[in-house]
């Protein structure tokens, strides 16, 4: 049996903005650091001794949680903003308000709730 090789984040990259329907959201993502220690660390779990790969895998885990939080976080700005909203001048009435991207498939990601209105 072949011992995996890791592509690394581009091709992963990639397929999340298709996914997203954001295919021009690839490249500027390649700049996000946790995302690129992630993958660094994927890189090093793939050629690892046995022994090593799962204190490897939890270190990723870590900075995928740090990821995961931060978009909620994202998303959760935006949903703020979105309620705040009221089309009170015309300026602001034909204004388009950025949506968050649709929920990962069933499995994948992040359960998505609405914000609680306190």
């Amino acid at each position: 049996m072949s011992r995996y090789v890791f592509p690394g984040h581009p091709i992963f990259l990639q397929a999340a903005a298709q996914e997203l329907g954001r295919p021009e959201s690839a490249d500027p993502a390649r700049r996000v650091g946790p995302l690129t220690a992630l993958a660094n660390l994927c890189a090093q779990a793939a050629h690892a001794e046995a022994g090593h790969v799962a204190g490897i895998l939890a270190k990723a885990a870590e900075f995928r949680d740090q990821l995961a939080t931060a978009l909620r976080a994202a998303d959760l700005m935006l949903l703020d903003v979105q309620a705040g909203l009221s089309p009170s001048t015309p300026a602001e009435a034909g204004a388009e308000v950025p949506s968050p991207p649709p929920a990962p498939a069933a499995g994948r990601g992040r359960a998505r709730t609405a914000r609680d209105p306190s």
